[in-house]
């Protein structure tokens, strides 16, 4: 488990570092200072957006990953799952009837890393997931009060003579 842990680790460091880092950042800046684009998207809020959505969310997401705070990077990179499909949506309008081409290329796949983080978070708490559905198996289980004073034990057993299983 830890290997392929450490594995899909290593897939999200090099995709944030290609997709975040040069099509997030660079990207960007380039669109923002270059001449690149009309100068009406260059300056439009929502490159400074995509800016801040691939340093804060992927980036940092990424970092707290490589720190072993699961859950908190999948917190992260699911807010900037959302950011980039409101990106999407608002570069779709910017180019609705233009010759030029959409930048939605650059910052899609960084998606990707989304999904790895969740099959992450979900492989590393593997443990205490089966505990928590085990502890609530055994809850359902459990046997009312009797007002007789006796106590019951939960068997595994026992749930499949009821239901006709040997």
């Amino acid at each position: 488990m830890k290997v392929a842990i450490n594995v899909l680790k290593a897939l999200i460091l090099v995709l944030t570092s290609v997709c975040g880092i040069i099509f997030g950042i660079f990207a960007p800046l380039a669109i923002m200072f270059g001449d690149i684009v009309d100068a009406a998207i260059s300056e439009h809020y929502i490159i400074k957006i995509w800016l801040i959505n691939s340093i804060v969310c992927y980036i940092a997401g990424t970092v707290l990953l490589m720190l072993n705070l699961y859950k908190t990077a999948s917190c992260f990179h699911f807010v900037g799952l959302i950011v980039s499909v409101f990106i999407y949506g608002v570069f779709q309008g910017l180019y609705e009837g233009q010759d030029a081409t959409n930048p939605a290329g650059l910052y899609m796949p960084i998606m990707f890393v989304t999904i790895l983080t969740f099959i992450t978070t979900v492989l590393a708490n593997k443990k205490v997931i089966e505990e928590r559905l085990s502890k609530k198996k055994e809850k359902e289980h459990e046997a009312a009060p009797s007002i007789l004073g006796g106590t019951y034990q939960y068997k595994e057993a026992d749930t499949q003579k009821k239901r006709g299983r040997k």
